[in-house]
């Protein structure tokens, strides 16, 4: 059997980074500059660095401060409309994970024609993209490696995912002192996105020796970092390690996909407005006790990460990695399972079915599972 890795063609890194913002646009081409950011971000001026390193390096831009937080079919094509407008010729998506997935299904939109969602799925992307520049302000989702977007549909409901070779960046900027201002919350719940990342990527049926060794040292990185990033967000060395172990994590899954932790949180119900890092936080150890006997060794691997004793029975020690998640999360602030965060019982049938039809996720899982097998573990987690 062969395997093909691909990711990103250029990263940049380290304090301070970001003052190559227009270097990195002239060496690709650019002459026009849109940034594409959240309202949250725009209003704090967070983007200012990025804004003002473009203008001082003699590349004019333009900033587009309405990437949604759940981005939908609309606001992709009001963002490529307002690409198009300017005359963009490089777009620079600035933020977390829904900055960057915004301005990668918007680039799709700036050399393919239609709406967005005509690309849900794997490989439906015909040509290629301009030249993206992507540079996270989040420790999380590792979007800026990855090439998917995952978007809410607004019309069937849920999340779906467009996923193409092209939608790889042609340049990342990982500068930690961008990620110094995030609150504890976010810190948190983007933390544990990241090493979830790597852990389905680890431990799914699509791991390679490449991918393995990636997640394994993002997942130390987030483990001894996460929290102290949590209660201090000024720790600059923490900081690096979370921004990179995210960064490393994206380099993996984007090669093998996420399993059922992702096939469930991206299943709920778009009305209950649950950030991903949060929806992604408070399923993780109930779906690793649901897999860790499908692969055992693996499962092992993660709670000797997260803390716990190398014992020769490997059963019994893969059995202890959930328990330490729900260890470190109750340190960093997340409560476990839907219901904390409102998710009302009757809906648990519709998320299940939901999550068993990800195909893409649920093909990665370790261990098979239907809607019914889904439900039944969402059911138990209800008091």
């Amino acid at each position: 059997m062969s395997f093909v890795h691909n990711t990103v063609k250029r990263i940049v890194h380290g304090c301070g980074s970001i003052k190559e913002a227009a270097a990195e646009a002239k060496a690709l081409g650019g002459t026009r500059a849109i940034i594409v950011t959240d309202p949250g971000l725009a209003k704090l001026g967070v983007h200012k660095p990025l804004e003002e390193a473009l203008v001082n390096g003699g590349v004019p831009c333009h900033v587009y401060a309405e990437a949604e937080l759940e981005p939908s079919v609309d606001s992709i094509a009001h963002c490529a409309d307002t690409a198009k407008e300017f005359k963009a010729d490089v777009i620079f998506g600035f933020g977390g994970g829904s900055a960057l997935d915004t301005t990668k299904a918007a680039a799709v939109l700036l050399t393919n024609e239609g709406t967005i969602d005509q690309y849900f799925g794997m490989g439906k992307v015909k040509n290629p993209l301009p030249p993206m520049i992507l540079v996270p302000t989040t420790a999380g989702t590792g979007s800026e490696m990855t090439s998917i977007s995952v978007l809410a549909d607004t019309k069937n409901g849920g999340k779906w995912g467009v996923v193409s070779d092209y939608m790889y960046a042609t340049s990342v900027i990982l500068d930690p002192e961008l990620t110094t201002g995030l609150p504890p919350h976010v810190t948190s719940t983007t933390g544990i996105d990241a090493f979830v990342h790597a852990m389905e990527s680890f431990c799914g049926k699509a791991d390679t020796p490449i991918t393995n060794g990636l997640n394994i040292q993002a997942m130390k990185l987030i483990a001894r970092s996460i929290r102290r990033a949590y209660t201090n967000g000024g720790d600059l060395q923490a900081r690096a390690d979370m921004l990179y172990a995210s960064a490393i994590a994206g380099m993996g899954f984007s090669n093998t996909q996420n399993g059922i932790i992702h096939a469930v949180g991206t299943a709920i119900p778009r009305e209950y407005h649950m950030p991903h890092g949060v929806a992604i936080a408070c399923l993780t150890p109930m779906c690793m006790a649901f897999n860790y006997m499908a692969r055992p060794e693996k499962y092992a691997e993660v709670a000797m990460i997260l803390g716990e004793k190398y014992d020769s029975d490997t059963l019994a020690l893969a059995e202890k990695a959930s328990g330490r998640m729900s260890a470190l999360l109750k340190d960093i602030g997340i409560a476990e399972g839907l219901q904390p965060y409102g998710v009302k019982r009757e809906d648990l049938p519709l998320i299940a079915e939901r999550a068993a039809g990800n195909v893409r996720l649920i093909g990665n899982n370790p261990r098979p599972a239907n809607a019914k097998m889904i439900l039944e573990m969402l059911e138990a987690s209800y008091k």
